[in-house]
């Protein structure tokens, strides 16, 4: 049941029988050449659409397609609400929900970047009384299965592009992640901020673009990406998703706590 497709006589009457709503939250910003650059909202997306065929009884708020992500304004295209107003954007979602009469919140969210505005957003709804689960799904997927893990823009999120829309993927773009060594010849660019030194990996802070010049970062090379991997994945995450929000309906709900 999603929510903007619904007329308000049918979420009031919703809420007049449930608690528990499912939001969606992702990014537009760099994927790598060869990605849109809406991969992390059009994942979360795709698994709530496969969540409602699942559970056409559970009710799906609007995804939202703006995130958190600073550290990759220097790709063009790229559209960063920071954290501050993500945020309040979110808190202010949230309290609406909660009026209406939400207290099982579960967030199915598609960017690293949200987690600290979603965290932050879930504490505050937990002190009112609710509960909330924060389902980040490409950590979930390779939980789920080994061979789905992956970083940022790489075989996992490709393969999940290649399933929903290949069209917005460019395969002839797709190339190696060409890091930079940008901390000088002793220290080795590694992953997201962090750098290798002496068997420690420190981070080191800085734009992405400074090191990562085609902006896919990971273990999971886009060449080994396929469109049945992002089905496999993305129907067993839907599939465990349905499962999870029958049982976290059932999850009792805290005392609020007055301040």
């Amino acid at each position: 049941m999603f929510l903007e497709r619904s007329t308000w006589p049918k979420v009031e009457d919703y809420f007049a029988r449930n608690d528990l709503v499912v939001l969606g939250f992702g990014s537009t910003e760099n994927h790598g050449r060869h990605n849109p650059l809406g991969t992390d909202w059009m994942a979360p997306q795709r698994i709530l659409e496969l969540l409602d065929e699942r559970r056409p009884q559970v009710l799906v708020g609007p995804t939202l397609k703006l995130g958190s992500a600073d550290h990759f304004v220097d790709y063009p295209g790229t559209l960063s609400l920071g954290d501050e107003l993500l945020f309040e954007i979110v808190r202010r979602i949230s309290r609406q929900l909660f009026r209406y009469g939400a207290r099982h919140f579960v967030f199915v969210n598609g960017h690293g970047g949200n987690t600290r505005a979603l965290t932050r957003t879930g504490y505050e709804l937990n002190d009112r009384g609710a509960q909330v689960a924060l389902v980040n799904w490409w950590k979930l997927a390779g939980q789920l299965d080994p061979k789905w893990g992956g970083g940022h823009g790489g075989a996992q999120e490709t393969s999940a592009n290649l399933w929903i829309d290949p069209s917005a993927v460019d395969l002839g773009a797709i190339a190696p992640m060409d890091l930079v060594d940008d901390g000088g010849e002793r220290l080795r660019t590694v992953g997201f901020d962090s750098v290798e030194f002496e068997g420690a990996t420190p981070a080191l802070l800085r734009r992405a673009r400074r090191y990562a010049t085609n902006g896919w970062i990971g273990p999971d090379d886009p060449a080994g990406a396929s469109a049945e991997w992002g089905r496999d994945m993305l129907t067993s995450m839907a599939d465990w998703l349905a499962d999870f929000v029958d049982a976290f309906a059932e999850s009792p709900l805290p005392d609020p706590i007055k301040r």
